[in-house]
């Protein structure tokens, strides 16, 4: 087996919390961008369910 070494104490302490921050910033904005995402892909979904409709409508005139 391979033991992991720790590698917090390689990192000064100054440098911990600003990459922390950091990421923690990027995973809420990954969030929010995963939340409109699904918001765009709903509508997508919607819209080529209607999209489908129309063109059905349009086939049998």
């Amino acid at each position: 087996m391979i033991e992991k070494t720790e590698s917090s104490k390689e990192i000064t302490p100054k440098k911990v919390p600003r990459s922390l921050n950091n990421l923690l910033k990027v995973e809420k904005d990954l969030k929010k961008m995963n939340v409109e995402l699904k918001k765009v892909v709903k509508k997508v979904k919607t819209l080529e369910k209607e999209n489908t409709k129309l063109q059905k409508k349009l086939d049998r005139k």
